[in-house]
């Protein structure tokens, strides 16, 4: 089984028939979707500047780059209506789109906004993204969300936005250890995993023009397979899947290595 664990609606997942396509031509079964740009079919091809410049902070160079076009373009003030869009999506591939509920703790509502839209899109996980909605993990509304998650044992998908709130979000984690995190493009890998105390942290793979190889190397050997989870991050990259599992031939995993990366373990999380 081969899951992409991180997508966005737009770009070639903008609709149905493209996702399905898309899908069934590279040979993934399934895609866990989130929110994404509005009405939006761009795609982006990154270069692979990973392959470059060998720096663990790569990431957070990006994450600049995010946050500006984030403000210039105003994407984040859709997020209800395209948290919608991935359910109607969704429902029309129950078997192939599982659906994310993209959360901003920014909106005092957000609390009331997670109980109502559990009831009716069921989703399976929780996107928190600190670029498009720059808020502290550390406050009020985040630590709601974060209890709302753990007592629904729903995984929360966590994207973070500098080395400051990666040290924020250890403490966090370290205060909410029955709660399930993904930490997206393993952004902060090294200072989490030596730090936290939670066991039920697990890293996102995608977009792999955020991070050295050897990072993934350093958290195989730090953690293992049942705690590395595949995705792609399209449409923020061409071909991110295929990029990914080419860096995984390298390390010459077992073949219960690698099924637990591509899928095996977010199977698990998701209960699907």
């Amino acid at each position: 089984m081969i899951i992409d664990g991180h997508g966005h609606a737009c770009g070639i997942y903008y609709n149905g028939d493209s996702i399905i396509n898309y899908l069934d031509l590279h040979g993934i079964d399934m895609v866990v979707l989130c929110a994404g740009e509005p009405k939006s079919n761009k795609n982006y091809a990154y270069p692979m500047l990973s392959n470059i410049f060998k720096s663990t902070n790569l990431g957070y160079f990006f994450n600049k780059i995010i946050c500006f076009i984030t403000r210039i373009s105003k994407v984040s003030n859709h997020i209800d209506e395209q948290n919608k869009v991935v359910y109607n999506l969704s429902r029309e591939h129950p078997k192939r789109i599982i659906n994310t509920y993209w959360v901003n703790p920014l909106d005092e509502n957000c609390i009331e906004k997670l109980n109502k839209y559990y009831l009716l899109y069921k989703f399976k996980m929780i996107k928190m993204h600190q670029c498009w909605n720059r808020f502290d993990i550390c406050n009020q509304k985040s630590s709601e969300i974060i209890k709302w998650a753990t007592n629904k044992n729903i995984p929360i998908f966590i994207h973070l936005i500098s080395e400051k709130q990666v040290l924020q979000f250890i403490k966090i984690t370290n205060n909410f250890r029955n709660t399930i995190f993904i930490v997206a493009h393993m952004i902060g890998f090294e200072k989490i995993n030596k730090n936290t105390e939670n066991p039920n942290i697990y890293y996102d793979l995608s977009a792999p023009q955020l991070y050295p190889i050897k990072i993934v190397k350093k958290a195989f050997k730090a953690v293992g397979s049942e705690k590395l989870i595949l995705g792609s991050d399209t449409p923020y990259g061409i071909d991110n899947i295929q990029k990914i599992q080419n860096r995984l031939k390298q390390l010459y995993l077992t073949q219960k290595d690698l099924d637990n990366i591509i899928g095996n373990n977010l199977a698990k999380l998701l209960k699907l």
